[in-house]
């Protein structure tokens, strides 16, 4: 058995991977492409002349930086193995990846995939199964098992991954039963990605709650992510706020089949306003809205000085910062925390790992790091972690570490078989959790509790808080149909008086024209009210006396002088 590893693109995000298994096959060495990136060209990196063929390619997530160049790789005619939920939305993925980034044989990808769930054989003697992997809706990583003449080997590939559920979809699970001889370690991180995530969570509903029209901007899948923490969160809190997903964001919503409380899904829209909502929060594509869905909503509350623009970006793009509306950024790349990546390594305790997804001093920060051979290398060159004789170091390893490694690896360390015959064991699944669970998103509950106070209760006529009571909390019997109607009919009533009540004091104080308008919190001190239907012949810079009305209304007597 022979297991090598190339770097397919190393100098374009260096997330995607070639793993080489010889002697599986005779004459033909099979190859497996992990995610398709920026600038992957296999048929520069595999020899056919020395019976290298592309056998399979395996897609972690669908991110652009590991689909983008599915379709330029196609040529051996290989399967495409990805995730379930991956599978279902990659049409729509595509598509807009062909009308905005030049996808190309969009077709030819979706006929080759093959959703995977459990084990699927790629070839003799390699098998592969996916594992949770956090970090976006859908994504996974890959669990591979080779075996040759009863040996058997272990690798796995994390892809882009974090510990904390993406939601829903559960994290990456530092407890698999396995043990993993080669670890395939995306090590990109973000120590402040949970506080940056609370702090965009709680501006959203800040600027929501003050009564502003709040658009938030994200790339598709990032989009839902936020919607499922919004629409959750809100719900818990009994509070009713409008969340409208539009465009591709919504149809990813869609194809995945959420159900999320507060949350519409829009896909297409013909107007902006059919959209945007005082008080509501949308949710569009892309990340900054220079094109797309967001571009159109944009243009409709750019000169609004009452609305707020929320971007949420990868890091990869400029957010806008020009604007008469207010506008916040927050980068939101899910990647896990430094600490995170010395607990995979150390819980799995590889033999050897491959960092990916890093170069320069940040990949080589762990060369000597960890109790392992760590290949860091920036090269698309071919590198033997596998023959027959053994573990190979890599050429900066130092003999005694060197020793102390191959001391430590044994000949079958793997529960997964045992000879020639496959000993199944349980492996989580990428299925999304039917329950819901915030602070495992990531989430700081306490904080935005402290920094959004609950909405204050409704008030009857007397002063009292109107609350429901039921014959347990009153000790008293239950009631007959009559007391029950009656019970239900009174606040009703009290309601109706204190209506009736307030609208004679504003029609005894306001003479001339009423209109109607709502508070808007526009942030640096500045309070505006938003005219439902404003008079034509209201003018800009005009002077008005504005009487308030001193009873808690929702709505404000306007009379111009």
């Amino acid at each position: 058995m022979n297991i090598q590893f190339q770097h397919a693109n190393p100098r374009s995000g260096r997330e995607s991977l070639i793993l080489r298994f010889e002697g599986l096959l005779a004459d033909q060495t099979v190859c497996v492409l992990v995610d398709a990136g920026a600038d992957v060209d296999t048929t520069t990196l595999l020899d056919e002349d020395a019976g290298e063929y592309l056998t399979a390619i395996c897609l972690t997530h669908a991110h652009l930086d590991h689909y983008q160049s599915l379709g330029a790789n196609l040529d051996h005619g290989p399967p495409i193995y990805t995730g379930v939920d991956t599978a279902r939305i990659l049409e729509d993925v595509l598509e807009t990846g062909r009308e905005h980034h030049g996808l190309t044989r969009t077709e030819e990808v979706l006929d080759r995939l093959e959703p995977v769930a459990t084990w699927m054989q790629i070839a003799p003697g390699l098998r592969v199964h996916p594992v949770p992997a956090g970090h976006t809706p859908g994504a996974i990583g890959f669990l591979f098992e080779v075996t040759d003449n009863d040996v058997r080997r272990t690798i796995l590939v994390t892809g882009d991954f974090t510990t904390r559920r993406a939601a829903g979809y559960p994290g990456f699970a530092l407890d698999l039963p396995v043990d993993v001889d080669t670890l395939v370690l995306t090590a990109a991180t973000n120590d402040e990605f949970e506080p940056t995530l609370t702090d965009a969570i709680g501006t959203i509903l800040e600027r929501a709650r003050a009564g502003s029209t709040v658009l938030a901007t994200a790339s598709g899948l990032t989009g839902v992510h936020i919607a499922y923490l919004l629409g959750h969160l809100t719900d818990q809190w009994d509070d009713q706020l409008p969340i409208t997903l539009v465009g591709h964001a919504a149809k990813l919503y869609e194809s995945l089949e959420y159900s999320i409380p507060n949350v519409t899904s829009v896909p297409e829209f013909t107007a902006p306003s059919d959209v945007l909502t005082a008080g509501g929060v949308t949710i569009a594509g892309p990340e900054v809205p220079v094109g797309g869905s967001s571009q159109r909503l944009f243009e409709t509350i750019l000169n609004d000085p009452g609305a707020t623009l929320v971007q949420l970006t990868s890091g990869a793009s400029d957010p806008l910062s020009s604007a008469a509306c207010t506008t916040h950024h927050f980068t939101l790349s899910n990647h896990p925390t430094s600490d995170t990546i010395d607990a995979v390594v150390d819980a799995f305790a590889p033999i050897q790992t491959i960092i990916t997804h890093q170069q320069g001093a940040a990949a080589n920060q762990y060369k000597d790091k960890y109790a392992s051979f760590v290949w860091a290398t920036d090269d698309t060159d071919c590198y033997t972690v596998l023959d027959d004789a053994g573990w190979t170091p890599p050429p900066w390893v130092t003999d005694k570490t060197t020793r102390r490694v191959r001391a430590a690896a044994t000949t079958n360390r793997s529960l997964l078989t045992n000879g020639s015959v496959k000993l199944e064991c349980s492996l989580p699944t990428a299925t999304r959790c039917d329950n819901v669970d915030l602070p495992a998103e990531g989430l700081d509950l306490e904080q935005l509790r402290a920094r959004i106070p609950p909405q204050p209760e409704p008030q009857l006529s007397n002063g009292a808080t109107e609350t429901a009571t039921t014959p347990a909390e009153t000790n008293s019997e239950p009631q007959s149909p009559a007391d029950t109607e009656t019970a239900e009919t009174q606040p009703i009533e009290q309601s109706l008086a204190a209506i009736d009540e307030r609208l004679d004091r504003i029609e005894s104080a306001v003479t001339t024209q009423e209109l109607t308008a709502q508070v808007v919190d526009a942030g640096d001190g500045t309070i505006l009210l938003r005219l439902e239907d404003p008079p034509e012949d209201l003018e800009h810079g005009q002077q008005l006396r504005v009487c308030l009305s001193d009873y808690g209304l929702d709505t404000d007597a306007v009379t111009d002088q």
